[in-house]
């Protein structure tokens, strides 16, 4: 597994889900299980490393404006989120998070489902457990914010999402 498979895996459940974003981790997890374990394994290796190159701050920032307010562990759901929405979407993100007011308001941008479908594929052909890398679940990188300066930072998110 390579991290243009991965992509592609990503890119084909979101397709297929069509508006139903409900649907990814489900036809992600099928795509999965069909693939042998070590693949499932390099998969979520990969996956742990997007996960920690979006563990930053000015993210985190999208993530409370986008959804009115951002626990830690919607943080990470909201990353589950960004992944699900495939490559271009992840790389535009992490070059200007700001991108992200491009999508439309809605109550909740997190898929937290999307995070486990690796995990549970492995599960259907072994009994051992899927290795993962937590580092990306640390202090985020980059500089810490407070609420009041989110406009500043991100200014079409704050101003479509009315901060």
């Amino acid at each position: 597994m390579d991290e243009s498979r991965f992509w592609k895996l990503i890119d084909a459940a979101r397709s297929q889900a069509g508006d139903n974003e409900g649907a990814r981790p489900s036809i992600l997890r099928t795509a999965l299980a069909a693939l042998p374990a070590t693949e499932i394994q390099a998969f979520q290796r990969i996956y742990d490393q997007a996960i920690a190159h979006t563990n930053r701050w000015d993210l985190w920032g999208a993530a409370w404006l986008m959804n009115g307010g951002c626990s830690d562990d919607g943080f990470r759901y909201f990353r589950d989120w960004l992944i699900s929405e495939g490559r271009d979407t992840y790389q535009r993100a992490l070059a200007d998070p700001d991108s992200l007011a491009d999508f439309p308001i809605r109550d909740e941008f997190e898929l937290e489902a999307f995070g486990y479908t690796a995990q549970e594929a492995y599960a259907e052909h072994t009994d051992k457990e899927l290795e993962r890398d937590y580092s990306g679940e640390g202090e985020p990188e980059g500089r810490a914010w407070d609420e009041d300066v989110l406009p500043a930072l991100l200014p079409r998110l704050a101003a479509k999402f009315g901060h």
